[in-house]
């Protein structure tokens, strides 16, 4: 069975969007359903998430509406038809126990505050109580849907995505964080590279700069023009034509030059804040 793995990083962003995000794919699995170390002393049970969790929530929490609310905001959004499929989120109560699963089941992948799994049987959210266990459970949430709904999702894209829906913001409205940073950048000589990103294929390779420029060209094609629009929902609907005509190809078609159009976007977005 191959498990995918989607680590959300405990690196804040500081400075630079060039420090490492360790991330990575594995094959291992852990046997059984859900093991003895997993939260359980609370169940909430809903349409389409299930949450295991040593906090106490009610089935009305806030964070349990957020979640329902985030999977209807993903399908209107990318235009996605939504299955049965369900996701489960292991919510730990400390650091202690969850590092201590994280050792037991996956041991040798870099402890994160939180990561998606899928295989296919399984929609697994694993995270720890924090501060920003908001963000943290958006971003791999997020993860969860998109496989729900499709057979396959490129790296960047599904990176793309999950920085996109990470926090609550008004659709249309970029994220202060990455736009500033990235500005920053281009100042410095930093280009976007589509290309680049598309041969990207395990997430040990991506880096804390290729999270923020995923998030940039998801954002820009989403709310650029309905064109651009339509090419990403086209690309990502359709995982058999991926392979044989890339997203930076399908661009051209319809905007000669993708990478300075992000590029000037970025820089007069950012000069409007």
């Amino acid at each position: 069975m191959k498990t995918q793995f989607l680590l959300r990083s405990n690196l804040i962003l500081l400075g630079t969007l060039c420090a490492g995000l360790f991330s990575g794919c594995s094959s291992s699995t852990f046997r059984g359903n859900n093991p003895d170390d997993a939260p359980g002393k609370y169940h909430i049970k809903t349409e389409h998430v299930i949450l295991h969790s040593d906090v106490k929530l009610s089935s009305d929490d806030p964070l349990i509406q957020e979640l329902k609310e985030l999977r209807d905001e993903i399908a209107q959004t990318l235009e996605l038809k939504l299955g049965e499929k369900q996701v489960e989120v292991f919510m730990f109560e400390d650091e202690t126990s969850y590092q201590k699963f994280l050792t037991n089941h996956y041991p040798g992948l870099p402890p994160r505050r939180a990561y998606f799994v899928g295989t296919s049987s399984k929609l697994a959210v694993y995270t720890v109580w924090t501060d920003r266990i908001r963000e943290d459970l958006r971003h791999e949430f997020t993860h969860g849907v998109l496989h729900s709904a499709l057979p396959f999702v490129p790296l960047w894209v599904d990176e793309g995505f999950a920085e996109y829906f990470e926090l609550p913001t008004a659709a249309g409205i970029p994220r202060e964080d990455y736009l500033s940073e990235l500005a920053r950048l281009q100042l410095n000589g930093w280009k976007p590279n589509l290309r680049r990103l598309e041969q990207l294929d395990a997430v040990g390779e991506m880096q804390r700069l290729d999270y923020a420029e995923s998030w940039a060209w998801v954002h820009w094609m989403l709310h650029n023009n309905p064109q651009t629009r339509k090419s990403l929902l086209d690309y990502a609907h359709h995982p058999e034509q991926q392979a044989a005509i890339p997203l930076s190809k399908r661009l051209t078609k319809i905007i000669p030059n993708p990478e300075q159009e992000l590029t000037d976007w970025i820089a007069q977005s950012s000069a409007g804040q």
